[in-house]
């Protein structure tokens, strides 16, 4: 099997990453509906800016994963530089190219792109079977002071 290819998501690629989104969903046991392929694709469009996506491909074109991130810079302080923070929202890879070391390849991609890009934090949510992955690659647990509220409305 061939090496895929990583690159950042271009405007046509919009389609793709939705197909990709909703298998993803689709595989957790989300329910499908229609027209969200385009209502992805649309919303993607609208702020990708503020979004970068990392899409691999196989060599004929066909996808096989993504890493969707949303970066937020941070406002001028007196007390610190302006910067900015990433959040890794998805990481997916199709099933049949699991195990060999894809995800990491991409979310290596990534790391090099906000090296490039002087975004100095990233943060995610992990899931434990993904734990041993993203430590791989130099994601620790957050300070005791990072809090979080949930609404359920």
């Amino acid at each position: 099997m061939s090496t895929p290819r990583i690159a950042l998501a271009q405007a046509d690629d919009a389609l793709v990453l939705a197909a990709l989104v909703l298998r993803a969903d689709r595989e957790d046991g989300t329910p499908g509906r229609a027209g969200f392929l385009d209502e992805y694709a649309d919303a993607w469009l609208a702020v990708r800016d503020r979004r970068p996506t990392w899409l691999a491909t196989q060599p004929d074109g066909a996808p096989v994963g993504l890493v969707s991130t949303a970066v937020v810079q941070k406002l001028p302080g007196l007390r610190r530089p302006v910067s900015s923070w990433m959040h890794v929202s998805l990481v997916y890879v199709v099933p049949e190219h699991r195990g060999r070391g894809l995800a990491e390849r991409m979310l290596r991609e990534v790391l090099t792109w906000c090296t490039e890009h002087d975004v100095k934090r990233l943060q995610l949510n992990a899931v434990d079977e993904a734990r041993t992955l993203y430590e791989r690659v130099g994601f620790t647990a957050p300070k005791d002071s990072l809090m979080e509220l949930r609404r359920e409305d």
